[in-house]
């Protein structure tokens, strides 16, 4: 077990150990001479303050004169003296002395007592120095800590004062204010404010992320950076002397006990032993000649003096170890102890010895990090440093290690925002090379819808001029000549419908018996084609994909009575499985479901006053041969589409019903692929639209490769990372600045 500190002595002293604390404590004041010296030290303090209370409370002028001989006997330290101090008169009234002998190791409770303006409520703590209550300040109306001081002179009055004045000037939000200090009723107090809450080091007994730690003994370590602007030295911080308190704006932590745990007697040392301060004069203290004399108290003349020994020995720097100078890279060592300990656990220095722990100290042999530990080496090498032996190793102020700790504390955020950013570039360039690549796909795209439309045209126009051809040719056949020249005699009363019916099967017999090899060459033998003759009534009298067919009426076709009656030839785009068309028989008796290209040639007799239809030519081609003549490529998806909105092809449909309302080309999606689509018309007599070639083909770029959605991803993915790098960014500033 380590020495005991100031704490553990004073909670020894006053009861307040738990019973295993307790007895872990006296475990080891069996075994350690060092610890035993300073509670007895502590002990005889603590006896002479209570009988000294005592004695001022008591109006017998007896008893009033053993307040003053204690008083010089305890200051000239003569055993001797101590020994005469007490008169016989005293000594005859064992009733009086025996007054003091409880009260002697336990402060008086004040608890319910008014000092001055203040009403003291609860003890709430005991220090080295003295004991803390909570308090009402009747004057100002406020709740106060109130700390009162276990030893009151005049002289160490004056040098709290003049401390609280410095303090006063400390106006932080990380540091206890101090408000008042005063003398009532012969007891010195300090007002300061009450932080409820807890310390720092049974706030770290918990477990905490290592970011927590270290921003808590940030906030403290700005605390002592204000007291050093204000030329103040803690020369005692430890994590019992910070508490952590919730001031409305979170959790913060305050530190306490400026330059008060150094205000004091030096003899008593309620926090170190004889020893160092042997030591102190040999190395660094006052020369012989200013050192006082023996038979008076000594005193010290400043808080921040130099060759004096104060501090809690597991926390002390080397300088105080052996008397040299007390700077603010004193607190920094102090402060970096604290934070060692709060990091991984255990103490960088080991000592079962006050001796041992000052030759660790000096040495500057830390201890090496435990097992398990889980601490950064950046982290460690700041910490490390302030715990150099020699101050001028250390950071040059407590501003520097703190914006040290400040950056390491950032690292995490920095590497956020650097992969962030990293990540967002990666998608920003992807963004870009699939931005590139599509504008050339999409360009390269256009050129070939263009070429393809170009070739569609010339398709169209080739085949419009090959029906023609063929229809010129079918009129020049003699069969033609009497399928034009005959007419139902019974319509006029020169025959019967019996001798008609003959001459329509004779007319079908020499339309079946003709070769229609030569009409058919003139279509193209990449286009078979469908033959039908109809006379002037519109029956058909012959199909070559029925020959054998009995005629039927082909009026019942709107298109086939609009060439009958308005125009002498047209083309149109017909489904194959029309109902209404396959009753007709042009097709056959079952036709394949598709689309055809239907061209009509009425021979048309007279003049434009008196125009008769002699008979009519049809010829049907199957519109999917025309996807050999105009498909370019085979990336290019080509679809024909009719005016009622039925298509062949390989366009996904519904891609067709979007580009068949698009005047231009367009991009669009289908099952999670991208496509650019483009409908090109066909055009008929007299600039009719007969139907529309869809093209379409899938835009493929650097992110469309990936998968569907890839582009939206990406670019969502990229905002993401660039709101996290720029909140990253923004958190690492407010770490390093603040």
């Amino acid at each position: 077990m380590e020495c005991l500190d100031a704490n553990a002595v004073q909670d020894l002293m006053a009861g307040a150990l738990d019973p295993s604390a307790r007895a872990q404590a006296m475990s080891h004041l069996d075994g350690c001479a060092d610890c035993r010296d300073l509670l007895a030290l502590l002990a005889k303090d603590a006896a002479r303050d209570a009988a000294v209370s005592t004695l001022r409370e008591t109006s017998d002028p007896g008893i009033r004169l053993i307040e003053t001989q204690l008083s010089v006997a305890s200051a000239s330290g003569d055993p001797a003296l101590m020994a005469t101090a007490m008169p016989q008169s005293a000594a005859r009234e064992p009733d009086e002395l025996d007054k003091l002998k409880p009260r002697r190791l336990l402060a008086p409770n004040l608890s319910g007592r008014t000092l001055d303006r203040y009403t003291l409520l609860e003890r709430i703590g005991v220090g080295a120095m003295g004991v803390v209550y909570r308090a009402d300040d009747v004057g100002l109306g406020r709740r106060v800590a109130l700390k009162l001081l276990h030893q009151p002179d005049e002289a160490l009055t004056e040098r709290l004062v003049r401390e609280a004045r410095s303090m006063a000037q400390v106006n932080h939000p990380h540091v206890v204010a101090v408000y008042d200090v005063g003398v009532a009723d012969g007891m010195t107090y300090i007002a300061m404010e009450l932080v409820p809450g807890m310390s720092l080091r049974a706030w770290q007994k918990a477990p905490h992320k290592e970011a927590e730690i270290v921003q808590a003994y940030i906030e403290a370590g700005r605390g002592l950076a204000a007291a050093h602007a204000a030329g103040i030295v803690h020369r005692d911080f430890k994590p019992d002397n910070c508490l952590i308190g919730n001031d409305g704006h979170g959790q913060r932590v305050k530190v306490t006990d400026f330059g008060l745990a150094a205000a004091r007697v030096a003899e008593a040392r309620p926090v170190v032993e004889a020893k160092p301060r042997r030591k102190a004069r040999k190395t660094g203290g006052p020369p012989p000649s200013e050192a006082p004399a023996q038979a008076k108290p000594v005193r010290e003349s400043s808080l921040t003096a130099s060759g004096s020994v104060l501090g809690t020995p597991a926390y002390m720097a080397p300088e105080q170890f052996t008397g040299g100078n007390v700077d603010p890279r004193t607190d920094q060592f102090n402060f970096c102890v604290a934070l060692y300990e709060a990091l991984y656990g255990a103490r960088p220095f080991a000592g079962k010895s006050f001796d041992e722990l000052r030759a660790q100290v000096c040495g500057g042999r830390v201890q090496p990090p435990p097992g398990g530990a889980r601490v950064s080496g950046a982290l460690r090498a700041i910490v490390l440093r302030g715990l150099s032996v020699r101050p001028g190793d250390r950071f040059p102020t407590m501003d520097h290690l703190l914006a040290e700790l400040g950056r390491d504390r950032a690292t995490p955020w920095r590497r956020t925002a650097i992969a962030a950013a990293l990540v967002g570039g990666v998608l920003a360039m992807g963004l870009i090379a699939d931005l590139v690549v599509r504008d050339r796909v999409t360009a390269e795209i256009a050129e070939s819808f263009a070429l393809t439309a170009r070739q569609t045209n010339r398709a169209w126009d080739g085949l419009t001029a090959r029906f023609d051809t063929s229809a010129n040719q079918m009129y020049s056949l003699s069969v033609m000549r009497e399928v034009a020249s005959n007419r139902d005699q019974a319509d006029f009363g020169l025959g019967s419908p019996e001798d008609d019916a003959k001459n329509l099967e004779h007319l079908h017999s020499a339309l079946t018996s003709q070769d229609w090899t030569l009409v058919r060459d003139f279509a193209g033998t990449q286009y078979p084609t469908t033959i039908a003759i109809a006379d002037y009534k519109g029956r058909m009298l012959f199909s070559t994909a029925a020959p054998r067919s009995a005629p039927t009426d082909l009026t019942r076709l709107p298109w086939v009575r609009s060439a009958l009656t308005q125009k002498d030839r047209l083309i149109t785009l017909v489904r194959t499985d029309d109902p209404t068309l396959a009753a007709t028989g042009v097709l056959g008796p079952a036709p394949p479901a598709g689309l055809d290209f239907v061209y009509m040639r009425s021979l048309v007799l007279g003049n434009s006053q008196a125009k008769e239809v002699s008979s009519a030519f049809l010829e049907a081609v199957d519109a999917a041969k025309l996807f050999g003549e105009i498909r370019l490529d085979e990336r290019t998806r080509l679809s024909i589409v009719a005016p009622d909105g039925t298509a062949i092809g390989d366009v996904p449909s519904g891609l067709v019903d979007k580009a068949a309302h698009a005047d231009a080309m367009s991009t669009e999606s289908d099952d999670g692929r991208v496509f650019q689509v483009l409908a090109q018309p066909i055009r008929g007599f007299d600039n009719q639209v007969v139907g529309k070639v869809v093209m379409a083909r899938q835009l493929d770029s650097v992110l469309l490769s990936l998968f569907p959605g890839a582009r939206r991803m990406f670019a969502l993915a990229m905002l993401v990372a660039a709101v996290i790098a720029l909140i990253a960014a923004w958190r690492t500033r407010q770490i390093v600045r603040a």
